[in-house]
């Protein structure tokens, strides 16, 4: 058992990287290991927030991978107190501290994930303007569209874009201070603080310890009388500030019912840029580019024939792409016209893709091990909920190519590493466990109607 924390990192260490690893969890002291209860000691209340708001998840998930006990953290704050160097040894400690700073940048901003960046966003006439502003506001953060607020339907693209800003930016500016998150984790965050009674912790984060603010999914958020008011207070401290602002929608301000006036005015200062639906050429190129980003072969005859198949969004598109190549590997077969047809059907383009979603998938899961779809959406982690949980991550990336985040925000709003964690423990495990394996397969028989080959 006192080996539990120590086993945790270990396996957390080459997912998250090493500079992440020494920045971030290294410095959290283990000062003891009870049976239900691990106690850290922090150095800092910014270390010991910032572990609680990016790791922690990821952590337990890891803790309860290898316990079938529930397990919680408990971290008391202890700021480390350095003698000072006197003399020659002064010098030295000072020039070896600056290479240090130096040395150690601060890791990407948690949140991000690495798949959506301005390289890999296929631009449009559909998207051509949004596109444009959101690398103007990479180029010029706080000068030019502040906010920016990018709207439209699902799956086109402006989360994508939100998240290649916020790459772009730590990239040229890695002491920039750029926070990610999603409309419904402020909520939650606002509540916590407001129950806690951590209000200034959290008045400080958001209003003062900032340079640029990302924000997805903001009409999650329209209705909650006391969330917009804050968001309105931060708003006007950053903008005040010259910081950047920049959020995403699936529609224009006014639309929004619920949305409070003076929030509303605000956002209409910068630039409000729309997202369409992408047209014929563009959606190839999208289709090719995941093709290759997933090792998947298909001719570029067919890869025209789905793209005129599905119309609607980069989301189900993509999720097109990656359901015909599993089920293709599947059935042992090459991914045809045909095939294509038999998979989605050639009447896709009159009606929304019968594709698997995630909830689907979920319910699946839930009714195969008897368990409830809230328990996987929740925070328990006994073995009986977590195995389940990781089984349903895993086959919501196989079977409907949905992003690491947008997996977790379906899971209850958990951090994309502990999605990729169960993705990766999934495929690990499946070598060495045969029955895993068969009740992965049984799921997925169930859910598509393919038996494997």
């Amino acid at each position: 058992m006192t080996n539990i924390w120590t086993e945790a990192l270990r396996g957390l260490q080459p997912r998250l990287g090493e500079e992440t690893y020494d920045l971030w969890l290294r410095p959290l002291e283990l000062v003891a290991v009870d049976t239900d209860l691990i106690r850290l000691r922090a150095p800092s209340q910014f270390m010991k927030e910032w572990f609680e708001n990016h790791y922690r998840d990821a952590v337990l998930e890891e803790i309860h991978s290898r316990s079938d006990g529930k397990i919680a953290i408990e971290i008391e704050v202890v700021p480390s107190e350095p003698v000072a160097p006197t003399g020659a040894h002064a010098v030295v400690s000072s020039a070896t501290a600056s290479m240090s700073v130096a040395s150690k940048l601060p890791p990407p901003p948690a949140g991000l994930s690495q798949r959506y960046r301005f390289d890999t966003f296929i631009k449009g006439a559909s998207n051509e303007l949004a596109a444009s502003a959101a690398r103007a506001v990479a180029d010029e953060p706080g000068q030019r569209f502040n906010p920016l607020l990018l709207y439209g339907g699902v799956g086109l693209g402006k989360t994508h874009l939100l998240h290649a800003v916020g790459h772009e930016l730590h990239d040229r500016h890695p002491q920039m201070r750029i926070v990610y998150l999603s409309a419904e984790r402020f909520m939650n965050e606002f509540i916590s603080a407001v129950r806690y009674n951590q209000f200034d912790q959290f008045r400080r984060r958001y209003r003062e310890d900032i340079d640029v603010l990302l924000i997805d999914d903001i009409q999650f958020i329209a209705g909650r009388d006391r969330t917009l008011d804050e968001l309105f207070h931060v708003f006007n401290a950053l903008h005040e500030a010259g910081k950047q602002i920049m959020v995403t929608a699936d529609r224009t301000p006014s639309e929004m019912q619920g949305m409070e006036e003076r929030l509303t005015s605000r956002l209409n200062w910068g630039l409000v840029a729309d997202v369409k639906a992408p047209d014929l050429e563009t959606r190839v190129a999208i289709l090719r580019q995941k093709a290759e980003q997933e090792h998947i072969g298909i001719p570029n005859d067919v890869a025209v024939y789905l793209a005129g198949l599905v119309r609607s969004n980069v989301r189900e598109l993509e999720g097109a792409l990656v359901r015909v190549s599993t089920f293709a590997a599947l059935k042992g077969v090459p991914i045809t016209e045909a095939f294509v047809r038999e998979v989605i059907g050639d009447k896709a383009k009159d009606r929304p893709l019968a594709q698997l979603t995630v909830e689907a998938i979920q319910k699946a899961v839930a009714g195969h091990f008897s368990v409830r779809i809230a328990d996987l959406k929740g925070q328990r982690r006994h073995r009986g909920i977590a195995r389940p949980r990781m089984i349903a991550m895993y086959l919501s990336r196989e079977l409907t190519g949905s992003s690491y985040p947008e997996i977790g925000l379906r899971f209850g709003g958990k951090d994309h590493s502990t999605v990729i964690n169960a993705c990766r423990r999934m495929t690990e495990i499946q070598e060495q466990d045969p029955e895993l394996r068969g009740t992965i397969d049984s799921i997925r028989v169930q859910l598509t109607g393919i038996r494997p080959q």
